[in-house]
C-alpha cells in the first residue's frame, strides 16, 4: 500500500538516516503500486516531492538494476526463512517479524560486501 510505503519512510528511514547526520537525495524503487503513480496524486510520490526527495524506478522486467535488494530478499529466501518455516509455527506477525530481524543484525556486520572494504580503505589513505 502507498501509506504504508510513506509510513515507513516518514517514521523509519528518514529519522534513522537524520540521526547519522546523512540526507536522502534519491530513491530507488520498483514500479509496483505502492511505490510509483501520478505524481500529482499519488501519496509516496508526493511525500517524496515534498522532502525534496527524487524518485527514481528500475527498468520493468530487468531485476539487475536492483540487484543488491533481488539478492537479499533470495538470501533471506534461503538461509532464513525456508528454514525457520519448518522449524517453527508462528502464532503473530510480531512474533514472525522477530527472527528476521535477529537473522540480519548478525547477517549484516557479519557479511559486508568487498566493496565496503574497498570503500572505506580509500575513505582512510
Amino acid at each position: 500500500m502507498p501509506v504504508t510505503a510513506v509510513h515507513l519512510m516518514n517514521n523509519d528511514v528518514l529519522p534513522t538516516f537524520e540521526a547519522q547526520g546523512a540526507r536522502i537525495d534519491t530513491v530507488l524503487s520498483g514500479n509496483g503500486r505502492e511505490f510509483y503513480g501520478w505524481p500529482d496524486r499519488h501519496p509516496c510520490e508526493l511525500f517524496l516531492q515534498l522532502e525534496e526527495i527524487e524518485h527514481r524506478t528500475t527498468k520493468v522486467r530487468r531485476p539487475q538494476s536492483n540487484g543488491f535488494v533481488e539478492r537479499l530478499h533470495r538470501t533471506l529466501l534461503d538461509e532464513h526463512f525456508r528454514g525457520m518455516g519448518r522449524k517453527k509455527l508462528y502464532d503473530s506477525i510480531e512474533a514472525m517479524h522477530k527472527d528476521p530481524d535477529a537473522y540480519l543484525v548478525g547477517y549484516n556486520p557479519a557479511l559486508q560486501h568487498p566493496s565496503v572494504y574497498a570503500i572505506e580503505e580509500k575513505r582512510f589513505c
